[in-house]
C-alpha cells in the first residue's frame, strides 16, 4: 500500500485507497488537542490581518524571552523554528554524514531527515513483548557507536515513556561517550505528572531537547516549535536556518496562547481521564492497547487482520493512522488519538461490533 506518510489528511488517504469519503468522518489520525478554545479567546481578525502583512522578528526575541523565563533557561540556549520538524531537518544537516542512532518505532522524520544528509542509521527496535522499552545496556552500547541519538519521549506512536531514572542514566552514558542525544518532547504537554529533560539542560552538554507548540495549542497550520541545547549547538543551527523561518502569525499566536497554563493543565486532566476510560473498555473488548501516557495509543485485535480493521473503520467514518512506515510496527497496529468523549464513544461503538 502506498499511503500518506503522516496522519491528519483524511481526504488524501481516502483518495489513495480508492474509497469514497463519507459525508462525515472523525479524524483519529491527527493527534492535536481535541479541546479547542472558544473563538472569543482567539486574537481578532484585525490582529491576524496586521500580522500577515508585517515581516516577523527574525530573532523571535519576545517569544524566546517568554520561554526562557517560563522554563528557567538562558535565552542563548533556545532556537525557535517552523515547527519541531524544522528542528529535526536542521539537525540532520548539522549531523551530515555522521552515524545516527534511533530508538524505534518512532516518528519517521528522524530517519528521513538524517538519510537526506547522508547519515548512516543504526536502529534499536523495541516491541510489544518488551512493553516498548529498551535495555539500558543496549542503549549504552549503541551510544558508543554513534555520533547522535534520537529518542521520542513520550514516544510517537506508542505513547510510552522511560522512567526518570532510566532517562538520566541514558544521558549520563551519552555524556561519557560524547554522543549527542536529541529528545523530542513534542507530546510532553499532554503528559499528566510527566517530567522533562529540560531539567538537566545545564548538566549535559550533549543534550538537545525539541518541543512543539502546534499540538497542545492547536497551531498545526501556523507551524511553531523550538530547540533547547548548549549555546554552541544553537549558534551552529542558527547559521543553517533560513531567515524569517517563523512567521509573524506563528510568533504572535504562540505569545498569545503560551501563558494559558490552566488550559494546558485542564487538557492534561481530561485527556488522562478519557484515555483511562477508553483503554479499560477496549481491553474488555479484547483489544491490545499500548500503555500510553499521552493523547494517542496503539491498538490491535489479536487473531484479526489489522488491515481489514483499517478499511472497516474508514468506511464507518473513523480515520485511523496506519503504522506501515513505523519501523518495527509494519502495519500490525493502528494508532488512534484520544479525542472528546462523544468522538471516543463513536469509535468504541464501531470497535465493539468489530470485536464480536
Amino acid at each position: 500500500m502506498n499511503l500518506p506518510a503522516h496522519g491528519a489528511n483524511p481526504q488524501q488517504l481516502y483518495k489513495h485507497l480508492g474509497i469514497p469519503a463519507p459525508a462525515a468522518y472523525v479524524d483519529f489520525s491527527v493527534n492535536t488537542n481535541p479541546y479547542v478554545l472558544p473563538l472569543s479567546l482567539w486574537p481578532t481578525q484585525t490582529d491576524f490581518c496586521r500580522w500577515a502583512m508585517e515581516y516577523p522578528d527574525p530573532d523571535t526575541s519576545q517569544l524566546v524571552d517568554l520561554l526562557a523565563r517560563a522554563e528557567g533557561i538562558a535565552r542563548e540556549r533556545i532556537l525557535m523554528a517552523n515547527g519541531a520538524s524544522e528542528c529535526i531537518y536542521l539537525l540532520g544537516q548539522l549531523f551530515s554524514q555522521k552515524r545516527i542512532g534511533i530508538a524505534e518505532p518512532a516518528f519517521s522524520e528522524y530517519r528521513r531527515a538524517c538519510k537526506a544528509h547522508g547519515c548512516k542509521i543504526v536502529s534499536l527496535v523495541s516491541n510489544e513483548e518488551r512493553s516498548w522499552k529498551y535495555e539500558l545496556s543496549e542503549l549504552t552500547m549503541l551510544l558508543k557507536d554513534v555520533d547522535a541519538f534520537f529518542l521520542c519521549h513520550p514516544n510517537n506512536p506508542t505513547g510510552t515513556v522511560m522512567t526518570e531514572e532510566e532517562l538520566y542514566e541514558l544521558l549520563m552514558a551519552a555524556e561519557k561517550a560524547k554522543t549527542f542525544v536529541v529528545i523530542d518532547e513534542a507530546f510532553y504537554h499532554f503528559w499528566e505528572d510527566g517530567f522533562t529533560a529540560l531539567q538537566w539542560i545545564d548538566h549535559f552538554s550533549h543534550l538537545i531537547v525539541l518541543r512543539s507548540l502546534t499540538k497542545i495549542h492547536h497551531l498545526a497550520g501556523a507551524r511553531i516549535g523550538y530547540m533547547v541545547a548548549n549555546e554552541e549547538i544553537i549558534a551552529q543551527i542558527k547559521a543553517l536556518q533560513p531567515p524569517w523561518s517563523v512567521s509573524k502569525v506563528a510568533q504572535q499566536l504562540a505569545l498569545h496562547f503560551l501563558p494559558m497554563d490552566e488550559f494546558v493543565a485542564q487538557t492534561k486532566r481530561m485527556i488522562a481521564a478519557e484515555r483511562a476510560r477508553i483503554t479499560e473498555v477496549l481491553r474488555e473488548y479484547g483489544y491490545y492497547v499500548s500503555p500510553s501516557v499521552v493523547n494517542f495509543y496503539l491498538l490491535r485485535l489479536p487473531n484479526r487482520s489489522t488491515e481489514a480493521l483499517f478499511y472497516h473503520l474508514l468506511r464507518e467514518g473513523i480515520v485511523p493512522r496506519h503504522t506501515i512506515n513505523f519501523r518495527g510496527l509494519d502495519g500490525k497496529y493502528l494508532r488512534l488519538a484520544v479525542k472528546t468523549k462523544e468522538e471516543n464513544d463513536q469509535l468504541l461503538h464501531v470497535l465493539r461490533r468489530w470485536a464480536r
